[in-house]
């Protein structure tokens, strides 16, 4: 194994643990704010996490999945990132509904929200845990063999 197989595994599990964090943050703050300057908070913080995880989305979209495309069958993972697709776009239009209306009479929206929030750790969770198994050292080193093998493969990486 050498070292970027290394290195590209620690840098995925950085960033899908920084996202399990703010995922798990939301799901836990959220359903528990009822003033309305909290919720509109709360609200930025889900908006937030959305853009962190369709910034990641689609860099792997353009970037990683053809790389582990090209060498395994990982079609599972776009039939997961189309049904994230559609439940951020539920989730940000919700958000931004409650932001809309500084966080008043937001309660049945919220209840919403979080149970589209909770639909989407369903769909992300293991799919991340899933990307990190085929990316462990151990399974990448089976797909790229050499360390001149990832760096072609993912050529971003530096």
């Amino acid at each position: 194994m050498s070292t970027f197989h290394q290195q590209y595994y620690n840098h995925l599990v950085a960033i899908h643990n920084h996202l399990r964090h703010e995922l798990k943050t939301c799901l836990r703050t959220l359903p528990n704010t009822t003033q309305p300057t909290a919720v509109k908070m709360s609200l930025r913080s889900v908006l937030l996490f959305c853009r962190h995880l369709q910034g990641h989305h689609d860099l792997e979209e353009a970037v990683v999945f053809p790389a582990f495309a090209a060498v395994t069958d990982i079609s599972h993972w776009s039939n997961s990132h189309k049904a994230l697709d559609h439940t951020l776009d539920t989730i940000r239009k919700l958000a931004q509904k409650g932001i809309d209306q500084d966080g008043n009479e937001f309660t049945a929206e919220k209840e919403t929200l979080v149970e589209e929030l909770q639909n989407l750790s369903d769909i992300v969770l293991p799919h991340l845990s899933d990307e990190e198994i085929l990316s462990n050292p151990e399974e990448s080193i089976k797909l790229w063999p050499t360390e001149n093998d990832m760096r072609r493969a993912f050529p971003w990486m530096g």
